[in-house]
């Protein structure tokens, strides 16, 4: 029994209103099949390239790993979020999916495949890495001498905001943090070592984070920023923020 893609968009749009995709994908409109992607490296490359500028950086690694961390946030967004709230979940092969470059990254989804099925952490993650992620890994490392426990660092993270994004304000939804935590489990072989699940508790209130091991690299191109889950961050500093904007907001 399959359910439609619309239905299933609409309900994570309740919890997250920026995850969504497209269901068609004309490349006249700008749309890359992801499946041509991975198997062109030096397209992979090109697309990377171009969007360097736009990101700050002149930087080969510096460009490629903020690339991956878009695609690697973008494409399974829908699917992940699925999943996260016990929906059915689309496909994320790559015949099946498309991206399009907006603000110099993969932006936007196209999932050209409306069926939704029910899925298991371990369905998901044999489709989503197996099918999709390993090989994007490799032709993003075919055309850039890059870190591969780098990348993966950036899917990890990618991932975990995905989850986040959905689990609620307040005290959050805990079945979104169980399934994370099944999905962390299951994807140990790729994701292991490269980010760990903490909480933050306050009345009325749960702050939940992904603390990475491992820094994208975006504190290297001109805006010279941190991510909110880097790993450069001291951590005596970061948990007291985090403590005050958890309290502020239980606050109001």
């Amino acid at each position: 029994m399959s359910t439609e893609l619309v239905e299933v968009v609409a309900t994570i749009q309740n919890r997250a209103a920026y995850l969504r995709c497209a269901t068609e994908a004309l490349p006249a409109d700008g749309w890359i099949s992801c499946a041509d992607l991975l198997a062109n490296p030096d397209q992979l490359r090109a697309q990377i390239d171009a969007t360097a500028a736009g990101r700050g950086t002149t930087d080969p690694q510096v460009a490629a790993s903020l690339y991956a961390q878009a695609y690697a946030f973008r494409v399974p967004s829908i699917a992940v979020a699925a999943f996260a709230l016990g929906l059915p979940a689309p496909t994320t092969a790559p015949a099946a999916t498309a991206i399009r470059i907006g603000r110099h990254r993969p932006a936007e989804l196209a999932t050209l495949d409306p069926t939704c099925r029910p899925t298991d952490a371990a369905t998901l993650a044999t489709e989503l890495f197996d099918g999709h992620l390993v090989p994007f890994i490799a032709a993003v490392r075919a055309g850039t001498r890059v870190g591969e426990r780098l990348l993966w660092g950036n899917v990890a993270a990618s991932i975990a905001t995905i989850f986040r994004a959905v689990q609620g304000s307040g005290l959050g939804d805990p079945d979104v943090r169980s399934r994370a935590e099944q999905f962390e489990q299951v994807t140990s072989p790729w994701l292991d070592g490269l980010g760990a699940w903490s909480t933050l508790s306050v009345p009325d209130a749960i702050g939940w984070y992904w603390d990475r091991t491992s820094c994208c690299l975006w504190y290297q191109t001109t805006s010279g920023f941190y991510c909110d889950d880097c790993s450069l961050h001291n951590p005596s500093e970061q948990a007291a923020k985090r403590l005050a904007e958890l309290t502020g907001n239980s606050a109001t």
